[in-house]
Parts: structure tokens; sequence; C-alpha cells
């Protein structure tokens, strides 16, 4: 369901400063990887990288399913140039597609701002200066803060080639209510990168199917599609995911996606959508 409300202010604003913005090529990797997948201490396995093995293909072909069973889902995103950072923290639920957070914004010579996002399958909407909630709040005290924004407080944009744009849509990608085939997905070029521990729990991680190219395509963007995935998958034994990594030649570091754990305490609230949400099943 589209985000459909009235709009007022524009996190566009916040985000225009930026000019570190995440090719198009990366967002294509995860939407068309998606339809068939889709710190720290760091200890490298001495095999890494290399072509998946049968049963990893297997264990990262169950990582939309799993996203989608563990629904509502915490999440972090943080984009950090250097000179200016993003950070949301929010609520996904893949069974209504909807999710909503809380975000701050710091950017070189100007005041910290902090408000509130809600998301979907169509774009973003920003409700700010809710001084109340920030990612350092608790889950239920975001979506408590979501749900009480009157809907003309609200306000609405497609998705645009922001880093952090294209983190939030990529993460409503990468949940789905069936397992991803296997076999096509180990055909797609996932690799193998190495074991790494992250909040205490081990991972593997594996950088991300790259879709096959278009007969439509210049040879150059044939040949881009060939070099290393700019999507890392960290990925447990039961095919959870724990963390997406965006890199892109424009931005210094990676745009991270923590998957924090289920919060199956709170849910999305209705607001800022025209109906109310579907209870969680």
């Amino acid at each position: 369901m589209r985000i459909a409300f009235g709009a007022r202010l524009s996190l566009r604003r916040l985000l225009h400063s930026s000019r570190a913005r995440i090719t198009a090529a990366a967002l294509a990797v995860v939407l068309c990887c998606s339809a068939a997948l889709t710190l720290t201490t760091t200890d490298e396995s001495s095999d890494g990288p290399r072509a998946i093995t049968s049963s990893e293909a297997q264990r990262l072909a169950m990582v939309r399913l799993t996203a989608f069973e563990d629904s509502p889902n915490a999440v972090t995103v943080t984009v950090d140039n250097g000179t200016e950072s993003y950070t949301v923290r929010g609520l996904i639920d893949y069974r209504t597609h909807r999710a909503v957070g809380a975000y701050a914004a710091d950017v070189s010579g100007s005041k910290t701002q902090k408000g509130l996002v809600a998301w979907d399958k169509s774009g973003l909407a920003v409700a700010t200066g809710k001084k109340a909630s920030s990612p350092s709040s608790t889950m239920a005290e975001i979506t408590r803060a979501v749900a009480k924004v009157p809907r003309t407080n609200w306000s609405t944009r497609a998705y645009a080639a922001y880093p952090l744009d294209v983190a939030l849509r990529m993460v409503m990608a990468l949940g789905a209510d069936r397992p991803d085939n296997a076999q096509l997905l180990a055909q797609s070029g996932p690799r193998y990168l190495g074991e790494s521990t992250l909040r205490g729990k081990s991972y593997t991680r594996f950088s991300g199917p790259r879709p096959q190219p278009r007969s439509s395509e210049s040879a150059r963007a044939k040949t881009r599609r060939k070099g290393p995935s700019p999507l890392t998958y960290w990925v447990d034994e039961q095919g959870e995911l724990g963390r997406l990594e965006i890199k892109s030649t424009s931005m210094k570091r990676p745009v991270i996606v923590d998957f924090t754990g289920r919060a199956a305490h709170v849910k999305v609230p209705g607001q800022p959508w025209r109906e109310p949400s579907p209870r969680l099943k």
C-alpha cells in the first residue's frame, strides 16, 4: 500500500548537501537478486573468498524467508561519510511491507536534526522536530511517537538516489514469504568471504549475487556487473541476516544495515498510512 497523505517538510533538504550518492547499479543488484535471494571483530577464514558450496547456497536461500517469519524486525541503518552521518533505528514488518523509525542527521556545521520516518515499497515519509524520539529511544517509544503524529504532519516522497533512501529501499526488499531457489542463487555469483563475530554471535560473510547482464546493456555496464558485488551479507547458521553492508565508489565508508532481532512485543502502527495496520499473525 502506498503512503498517501499531505506533504509539508522533506528529508530531501536534510540530504541535499550530500554529494555522495549510491549508484543505481547498487540498488539494481539487491532488487534483482532479491527475486532470487536476496564491527565488531573480524576473523577471516583462510579459504575465502571462494565460490559458495551447495549448503551455503541453501543457507543464503533462507535469508528472506527467515526475515519474513521473524517479523517484526528491529533494524539500525547507519550512513557515515566522514563529514556527515545519518542514523535510523526502526521496526520493519515484512507481512505488511511497512516500517517506521526514528532518525538523526548530523551534517558538518549544522545542528543535529531528529525526527521520525516511515517507509514502504513506494517511498518514505518524514515528520521532523520530534524531540521525544531519537535512534536512542526504545522501540516501544518510537512506535508510540509515530502513532501520535497527525497525518498532516508527515511529508512524503518517492525514493531518490541518496544513500539513506537506497538503504531503506533495500531493507524493504529483504523479506519474502518463501525461500529462494538455492540453485539459481548459486549461479548468480555470490562468494564466501569469511567468518566474523557480530554482537557476540558468529556469522558467515557472503558477497551478494550479481544479476545477469541484459543484452540491451552497454559493454561498460556488463563489465561493471562482473566486478565485486557492492553488497555483503552476514548470515548465521540458521539463515538469519545479522548485517548488510552496501559499498559504493562515491562513499568513503559502506552503509551499514544491522538486523538486531525480533521485536515481538511491538508492531508497526497504522500511522501515517490511511488505514490501520492489520494484526500480526
